[in-house]
């Protein structure tokens, strides 16, 4: 994984300097600028507006109690979205633009799910965090005081084990 964030990194910028070069000799350099920004400060403005609805489906779907999945994949997209739109670029205005399509947007949330990036906690699948409950009795002692005069309780706990708790 390393490796491929390393190549991204490096590639990316090579690639997208390229491509430039090439829409630069076809149209022109200052042309060539004024596209990249247009597309840029479109997409982005596009996100916003996407997002926004993101937002108020996701707080809509909370107060009803339903499921929040699909708006959280919807959000996180948008996020990516939105980062290769700021990017100066046509590779990554492209990328950006195919985030902008909610269903390209479920259908790779739906592949992360499937392929185990992401997980989910909860009664129907994923996670689970252990609870530990401890039998005990406790006594209160009262009257001791600290050394500054405040009024204390301490609390003797004392555990019971149970056959089960042995056998863990």
């Amino acid at each position: 994984m390393p490796l491929i964030i390393l190549l991204l990194l490096l590639g990316l910028p090579v690639l997208e300097l390229a491509v430039l070069i090439d829409v630069g000799a076809e149209i022109g350099a200052i042309s060539t600028v004024f596209l990249c920004l247009l597309t840029a400060a479109t997409g982005l403005y596009l996100v916003r507006l996407q997002g926004l609805k993101v937002i108020q489906d996701l707080q809509n779907a909370a107060a009803k109690g339903g499921a929040v999945e699909a708006q959280l994949v919807h959000g996180f997209f948008l996020l990516i979205a939105g980062i290769c739109l700021f990017i100066p670029g046509f590779l990554t205005d492209a990328l950006g633009a195919l985030l902008l399509i909610p269903p390209v947007r479920l259908f790779l949330g739906r592949a992360g799910l499937r392929r185990g990036s992401f997980t989910r906690g909860g009664r129907h699948g994923g996670t689970y965090t252990r609870t530990i409950i401890i039998d005990g009795e406790f006594t209160e002692k009262t009257g001791h005081h600290r050394s500054d005069k405040t009024d204390s309780i301490e609390t003797i706990i004392h555990t019971n084990p149970t056959k089960n708790d042995e056998k863990t």
